[in-house]
């Protein structure tokens, strides 16, 4: 019967390194599925610029930001979950695992709130010194309603996000522990 010897058990609850790497991973997904969804009309931008907001139109913008940050989430997660030292195979290890994952979502949203907030204030100089705004054709009534809509899908789909980074931290530590061999879907070398 063949044994399996595990790695040293990490002494460290938190490795910063398997964070910062699952938070650029999701970030880079991030990235190439924002415009791609702006070309194709799902964005915030694209909602306000409506004539008339549909319920279609609302849920299609939804549903993409969904997918793009369940798919950040999940890659980030299981980056992290996979890169983090071997802890134990009990809850403990599971619990460090997940807490990675919560992580790597809970730096890409403070690092994406930083960037929002300093893009809202370059706006507000850019309006005092007489850089005018592009203006919206949508009424104020409509705005309000998008903004709300917009800002309760947001905190929904952050917290499914979050829970989707969890759950992906620990699959990732659970195939680390195991030595799952990932490479049938990672590389494209004939075997």
């Amino acid at each position: 019967m063949a044994t399996t010897t595990l790695p040293p058990a990490s002494t460290q609850m938190i490795e910063w390194s398997p964070v910062i790497a699952g938070t650029i991973a999701a970030g880079a997904v991030s990235l190439v599925l924002i415009p791609f969804g702006q070309a194709l009309g799902l964005s915030f931008t694209n909602l306000q610029s409506l004539e008339v907001v549909t319920p279609q139109s609302v849920l299609a913008f939804g549903l993409w930001l969904l997918w793009t940050q369940l798919s950040a989430s999940i890659v980030g997660g299981y980056i992290a979950g996979r890169t983090t030292g071997y802890w134990s195979a009990t809850h403990e290890g599971e619990l460090r695992d997940g807490a990675h994952g919560l992580l790597v979502w809970a730096l890409g949203t403070v690092i994406t709130a930083a960037a929002v907030g300093a893009a809202a204030a370059l706006s507000t100089v850019a309006a005092a010194h007489g850089v005018e705004e592009p203006v919206t054709t949508v009424s104020h009534v409509a705005a309000k309603q998008i903004t709300v809509i917009a800002g309760f899908s947001l905190a929904a789909i952050s917290i499914v996000s979050a829970v989707a980074a969890w759950i992906m931290a620990t699959i990732g530590g659970d195939h680390r522990d195991r030595k799952v061999d990932v490479s049938a879907i990672t590389t494209f070398r004939r075997r």
